[in-house]
């Protein structure tokens, strides 16, 4: 068994394949039959360069995959039918029927962010199409009995937890929150609100895909200034990448902003927030503190990696591991219950609970959610450098441990 397939992903082939032969029929007799994988991400919009790297997981998880059954002398081959979200609910309505449509693939890995989940999800339970999704964690998707797997990060009730520990350990009494007006960014910021004990929350939505910020950065000012009267105040960036970056490129200039300790959801623990040395010496200054899944290697984390470099010649992108292991307990599913979504269904919670994957171990919950959470706390280096591991969060005590504060 090649090095790049985990003992588990091997258990699960082998005794997939011995389900799937036929005692009367000899290898050599059996007809060829080749699955069609759908996947549909944005691959335009500001989720564009996500979506790029996911499709190139997927990619190299179904060559992979490929060149496995075929030494194993098996007459089955998976191809990929995608299509563009552009990163939005109506986009990925669209693309994941096209999909279905033209290719007649009943299993999807994607769309990335909940809003395309969501935007699909009419269309899949309509239809018994499952979705894999790798990157979701909106806590409107936590939904029992559909057709939605999310089998790789943690759903947001974990997220809100953590930050919410961050605020007491801190002492911070109120809170400003800038938001986007999405499935994620309303979830988070009402299991914050529910959970947090301390004064006031003030918070202030902005439109996704919003070219410009200044009026919402102005209103986070201002309450940042008025709540700083009343006691100890935190700016909680609930925003997408590029929307942090033109926040950031506002606050670094504004008289309030930089008074206050920041924190930031996951995807901003990215190199990119700290291009500019100026902007990075001010999230220094402001504490810049963000929670991420926590990146623990694992014996199948550099075969991963290296498969990608050998590949593509770079790097994977944030998250791209989980669009890879997505697209792997896809189709091992497919391989157990064939091109069925009715009988994926019911064999995905089975895969997914024996799947250790290139950073995380799989286990799903009654939604179809992944249950295991375990956190790490970043904060940005006082140089500007870059970030620096400062604490941890366990999901299956509640607890935010940290080594710094």
């Amino acid at each position: 068994m090649n090095r790049k397939f985990h003992v588990a992903i091997g258990f699960l082939i082998i005794l997939a394949l011995l389900t799937l032969q036929t005692p009367r029929i000899s290898t050599a007799q059996e007809k060829a039959v080749e699955y069609t994988l759908g996947v549909v991400l944005p691959y335009t919009g500001d989720l564009g360069e996500y979506g790029k790297g996911f499709k190139e997981g997927i990619d190299l998880a179904v060559e992979q995959m490929n060149a496995q059954l075929a030494a194993a002398k098996r007459p089955i081959t998976f191809k990929v039918a995608s299509q563009d979200t552009a990163g939005t609910p109506d986009g990925a309505a669209k693309a994941i029927q096209t999909v279905v449509q033209t290719s007649g693939a009943q299993v999807v890995v994607g769309p990335l962010s909940t809003g395309e989940v969501l935007g699909a999800k009419q269309f899949a339970d309509q239809n018994k199409i499952v979705i894999i999704a790798p990157a979701s964690t909106g806590m409107a998707g936590a939904i029992k009995d559909d057709y939605i797997f999310r089998v790789m990060n943690p759903p947001d009730n974990f997220a809100g937890q953590a930050f919410e520990g961050i605020a007491e350990t801190r002492g911070y009494k109120n809170i400003v929150i800038l938001n986007v007006d999405d499935p994620f960014g309303n979830g988070l910021v009402k299991i914050f609100q529910d959970r947090f004990k301390g004064g006031e929350i003030s918070a202030v939505k902005y439109a996704k895909d919003a070219a410009d910020l200044s009026s919402e950065v102005t209103k986070v000012s201002a309450e940042v200034a008025r709540l700083s009267a009343a006691g100890s105040t935190a700016f909680f960036c609930a925003c997408f990448l590029g929307d942090a970056q033109k926040v950031l490129k506002l606050a670094a200039v504004d008289a309030n902003m930089g008074k206050v300790d920041w924190l930031g959801v996951e995807n901003l623990y990215r190199p990119e927030m700290l291009a500019n040395p100026d902007e990075a010496k001010f999230l220094a200054s402001v504490k810049f503190t963000v929670v991420s899944a926590s990146s623990t290697a694992n014996p199948n984390t550099q075969p991963f990696i290296d498969a990608f470099k050998k590949k593509y010649n770079k790097e994977p992108g944030p998250f791209t591991n989980y669009a890879y292991d997505a697209a792997n307990i896809a189709m091992l599913s497919i391989i157990f219950a064939g091109n069925n979504g009715e009988a994926v269904q019911k064999i995905v919670p089975f895969i997914a609970d024996h799947y250790i994957g290139t950073q995380v171990q799989t286990y799903l919950d009654e939604n179809g959610d992944q249950a295991v959470a375990t956190f790490s706390i970043y904060r940005v280096k006082a140089d500007g450098s870059g970030f620096e591991e400062i604490g941890t969060y366990d999901g299956s005590s509640g607890k935010v441990t940290f080594t710094t504060k």
